[in-house]
């Protein structure tokens, strides 16, 4: 990365904001619904650490890469940390968190003149996967029909194995986050493997 900050790395602060924020929205559902572990041994305090000053007043500028690495790390870590202390004490619990996950992703909404490209773009914009020289995404196909792309490795499950979670659990909130920024535009989001995704026009 370029020792100046550039629109790549306001790109990827935003992104880690976006995630900042689906952090606050869950806790203070946790707290909505009385949930007592977002209150114990210090949680929200722990989890919940949204940041609203602009990047440039924020970041190293001489290291601008690993600071940019160490806060991906910090907010995937404290999202997994999050969701698997309120699921293990109730499992039950991670439909409420979807339910959740898909208002946070409605009030990002694609417009509804969307199309495929618009989609997947809005989806790259906002969803946070690893640093942009990592291209975890690969785009397989592209058409008026069909946006396909392959998750080339998994870089969120091991947040969530440090915490003694499910990695599948982020990938269920993260479906309804899609679902949720979609919804009434008309496309819908495809994945059977967590690996291979596909963006078509409903029928």
């Amino acid at each position: 990365m370029s020792a100046f900050l550039g629109p790549i790395h306001y790109w990827l602060y935003r992104k880690i904001q976006l995630q900042e924020e689906l952090i606050e929205a869950l806790a203070e559902l946790s707290e909505k619904d009385h949930w007592e572990e977002i209150s114990k041994d210090g949680l929200r305090e722990r989890t919940v650490r949204r940041e609203l000053r602009p990047l440039n007043e924020l970041i190293d500028i001489t290291n601008i890469h690993g600071w940019l690495q160490e806060r991906i790390q910090d907010v995937e870590g404290r999202y997994a940390l999050l969701v698997t202390a309120l699921l293990k004490a109730d499992p039950s619990r991670i439909t409420a968190l979807e339910e959740e996950a898909f208002r946070f992703g409605k009030a990002h909404q694609l417009p509804e003149s969307s199309d495929l490209s618009d989609a997947y773009r809005a989806l790259e914009d906002s969803l946070l996967n690893g640093m942009p020289c990592d291209r975890v995404n690969v785009l397989t196909e592209q058409s008026d029909a069909c946006f396909s792309w392959e998750q080339t490795e998994d870089i969120h499950a091991e947040y969530w194995k440090a915490v003694g979670g499910d990695p599948e659990n982020y990938y269920r909130l993260r479906e309804k986050l899609m679902e949720g920024m979609l919804d009434g535009s008309g496309i819908r989001v495809r994945s059977e493997d967590q690996i291979h995704y596909s963006l078509t026009r409903s029928a």
